[in-house]
């Protein structure tokens, strides 16, 4: 699992994904019992511990409905990437800016 505090991090209404990638929103954060409660789509009231763990997980193993810490550089690396229109790319003759090949 990550480094990253959860327990600190979720705030009420902050809406995060589990492993298979389903939205987890969350609802309160008891620092007093080192839960994080939320409902996760389709599926309903969840709790997780306070690094992220599915709270009712066998054994407390890793698994599917574990809380996955935001990934920070999807919005920094999608800025950085320059935006050029498929005309300006044809213009200068790029070959097949469109294409895979």
């Amino acid at each position: 699992m990550s480094a990253l505090d959860f327990l600190a991090f979720c705030r009420p209404g902050m809406v995060l994904k589990t492993r298979d990638r389903r939205d987890a929103r969350i609802l309160a954060v008891d620092a007093a019992a080192r839960l994080i409660r939320g409902e996760v789509q389709m599926m309903g009231p969840c709790a997780w511990r306070a690094d992220g763990r599915y709270q009712d997980a066998p054994a407390g193993a890793a698994g599917p409905w574990d809380l996955m810490p935001p990934k920070p550089t999807e919005g920094a690396v999608a800025a950085e990437q320059p935006r050029d229109s498929l005309a300006d790319s044809l213009k200068r003759g790029e070959g097949h800016p469109g294409c895979c090949d």
